[in-house]
Parts: structure tokens; sequence; C-alpha cells
């Protein structure tokens, strides 16, 4: 691709990692904005931006490629400040784990000429902030790019590229069926694990539950550690789906209790070792998160 501006707004753990992964492997100029000055100069000192900028609207201006890396709900508020600024040809995209609500909304804000292509790079990790930065994270992952009737091919194309460029694997697939997706692998995980920090440590034995927690309970509720606010605007942009999945969950757990308190050895023997035999058939870039089930044909 073409030498281009990429604008990253927000340089946490996500827009951190995207910035230094394109000044360590790419020729872009990146201009990296964030409202912590602390931030922007760790930034500026690990080499992951060129430019550091504190006002968005200095950053979507300087921008031929725009990535919103902020809360799901935050990155509308962000576009309309920013759309005065917009030049012809300029492309928005972002890093939300949830892609119908803002694909339903973006895209009707932008004047003539911006496109939109959302994003939803499959890699993370259970801390926040640019010092969690790592320019490889992105490397064998999926990166998620919304495909939508109305979208500019080029824009696609370009993102489609850009992810190539940072060492991931773009999956286009249209926004419901992700969203559907990732509330199952991604979003309803999070909410168990934090359930199981909650159940232990509202116990009266807290301090004995937690001293005595083992690899199953920290390799399970690592990812309650991530950042909370991302984690409410997830659930709310992604509300029915989370919904529906945490009903099937109980009706699945309901099961489970039912065979226990029937003290019913042979399904509960068929249930570990339908789990077991699943969980095992996983290549290992599932095992890892590294492959979505989608349409490879679209890559």
């Amino acid at each position: 691709m073409n030498k281009k501006t990429i604008g990253i707004i927000g340089l946490g753990l996500i827009g951190g990692s995207l910035a230094w992964a394109l000044k360590t492997s790419t020729e872009h100029l990146v201009c990296g904005c964030d409202i912590n000055s602390e931030t922007l100069q760790q930034a500026l000192k690990a080499g992951a931006i060129d430019v550091a900028v504190s006002n968005a609207a200095n950053c979507a201006e300087m921008a031929d490629v725009l990535i919103l890396c902020l809360p799901v709900c935050a990155i509308p508020n962000t576009i309309q400040q920013i759309i005065p600024v917009l030049k012809p040809g300029t492309i928005i995209s972002d890093v939300g784990s949830t892609k119908s609500y803002l694909s339903e909304l973006v895209p009707n804000m932008l004047p003539v000429g911006v496109s939109y292509v959302g994003g939803h790079p499959m890699a993370g990790a259970e801390r926040d902030g640019f010092m969690a930065a790592d320019p490889n994270l992105f490397v064998g992952r999926p990166y998620v790019l919304v495909q939508s009737g109305q979208q500019d091919r080029l824009a696609l194309q370009i993102m489609k590229e850009l992810a190539v460029e940072l060492g991931a694997v773009p999956v286009v697939i249209d926004a419901d069926r992700h969203d559907a997706a990732v509330s199952k692998i991604s979003h309803l995980p999070h909410i168990v694990a934090a359930a199981m920090v909650m159940l232990a440590a509202e116990d009266k034995e807290r301090e004995l539950n937690f001293s005595l927690a083992a690899a199953g309970f920290n390799d399970v509720t690592r990812i309650a550690a991530a950042n909370p606010q991302m984690w409410v605007d997830v659930c709310l942009s992604n509300r029915a789906n989370i919904i529906n999945n945490l009903i099937e969950l109980q009706h699945n757990l309901q099961n489970f209790l039912d065979k226990l308190q029937n003290k019913d050895q042979e399904a509960l023997l068929r249930y570990f070792s339908n789990a077991r035999m699943i969980r095992n058939s996983l290549s290992p870039a599932q095992n890892t998160g590294g492959e979505l089930l989608a349409d490879k044909a679209m890559l």
C-alpha cells in the first residue's frame, strides 16, 4: 500500500499496539492522539508514533485513515466532533468489540466522500494502557472487517491491506454475524469470569478461596481484569445477543444441575466427555483464538 498518514485516537492496549505495529512494520506516518499527556510521551519515547496530539480534530485533519480505539459508546460522539475537519477520501475505522451498533449509526453521520469500515482485531489482553501495548499483538490473529452494501470497495480493500501489513488475517463478515459470534466466544466468557470472581469474593471464606486459587481459577478468570468501561459499552451495544446467550447458558447449567442432583454418573461423564472432545478437536489456531469460522473466501 502507498504511504499514508494513519491516525490512531486512543493509545491504550489496542490503539498503542496498532500504532507501534504500524511503525515497526510499515512506512506509514502515524499520528497518535490521547487525552493523557503521559501516554503520549510514552508512545513517543517508545517510537510507536511520529506525531502526538491531544485533540481528536487535530489528528483527524491529518489522517488518510483514522482508527478510533475507544469504548464503543464513545465513538459516535468523537466522530461528531471531528466531522468538520474530515477531508474527502478519509477512511474511518474502529476496533470496537461490537459492530452492528456502529454500522447502523456511523455511515449516516459522515460527509460525502468519507468512508466507514468497521473493524475488530481479535486480539487483546486483560491489561490496559499504553504500557501493555505490544507491536506483535496482531500477528497471525483475525482482523474482522465489516462488510456492508453501501461500502466503498476501495476503502475496504485498503483496510484489508492494512491488516495484512500488521501481520493479521483479514476476515470480512457482516456486522450481525460478527456480533452473534463474539457474544458467545468473547462477551459471555467475560461475564462468566467476572461472575466467578464475585462468587469467590462474596463468600465468607474469601481469603481462603483466593489463597487456594490455582491455575484453573486463574486461567478462567484472567479476563475479568480487563477495562470495566469497555465491557459496559460492549454489553450495552450487544445487549440482545448477550441476553439470549445468558438464557441459553442458564438452561445448560440447569441441565447440568439436574444431572448432578440425580447423581447421574453416566450423564455427567457424557457431558464432560463431549466438552473435552469438542475442545480437543479445535485447531491450534482456534485454541488461541487465532481463527474465526467466517467465509475465508472473502479475504
